[in-house]
């Protein structure tokens, strides 16, 4: 696979920090095409890139959900999967999550997914509906992957998911932006069931100085948007 190629075909206006990082969608190139998986979803869409690493591998449907498509982003997102000649591939719903994933869960039913890209509303009760919808979705076997983990918000999912969920496991990769987990069992929790989460909001400042380095921590001069949201 020729990523070079790939992702020069992908227009993402300069500055805009929203795309996966090209190693992260190499990531998910690679682990489609080792372990054969053709059915994919993720919340998120953007500017396409992670659709169009997924697409790349599986030659297969992908969902994709993304409410902001238009508003937000010109629709340059399924521009650049139409100009990959993805289109035929990709199942775009423009809606939010919590609408578009209790319907196709009772479309396709429980279990019916290889792996799910998390990387869409990035509120913890946001990326909670996500997170319990892409739980009843996938497989067992199966891999749900989120991304932006540095911040705050995901770092309470993520919390919440290592201390309540036995039948998930962390998977070992060497990118500091996303966590991948295996669904390796059934929820065996009893209705009552919780367990306290706690999160060390502070390691969010490390994350971005080691992701992005200074370049997103100052901008012209003036505080930027991260500094606002780790305060």
């Amino acid at each position: 696979m020729d990523f070079i190629q790939l992702n020069a075909a992908i227009e993402v206006p300069e500055g805009d920090v929203s795309p996966i990082l090209l190693e992260e969608g190499e990531y998910l190139y690679r682990l489609l095409k080792e372990k054969n998986w053709k059915n994919t979803l993720e919340t998120g869409f953007a500017n396409g890139r992670s659709a169009a690493h997924i697409i790349a591998a599986t030659q297969s449907k992908h969902i994709a959900i993304d409410p902001y498509q238009t508003k937000s982003y010109d629709k340059r997102g399924l521009k650049n999967i139409e100009k990959l000649g993805y289109s035929k591939y990709l199942e775009f719903h423009e809606d939010y999550a919590h609408y578009a994933m209790p319907t196709i869960l009772k479309q396709r039913g429980e279990g019916s997914f290889d792996m799910i890209f998390i990387d869409g509303n990035h509120r913890f009760d946001g990326a909670f509906i996500d997170w319990y919808y892409a739980d009843l979705l996938i497989k067992q076997g199966g891999y749900v992957i989120i991304h932006d983990i540095w911040m705050p918000s995901l770092m309470y999912l993520m919390s919440w998911v290592e201390t309540n969920r036995e039948d998930y496991n962390k998977v070992p990769v060497d990118l500091k932006n996303i966590v991948v987990y295996e669904k390796i069992g059934k929820d065996l929790r009893k209705w009552h069931h919780f367990k306290e989460f706690a999160a060390d909001t502070a390691e969010a400042s490390a994350r971005v100085s080691e992701q992005w380095g200074d370049g997103l921590r100052e901008s012209k001069g003036k505080k930027s948007w991260w500094k606002k949201i780790i305060s």
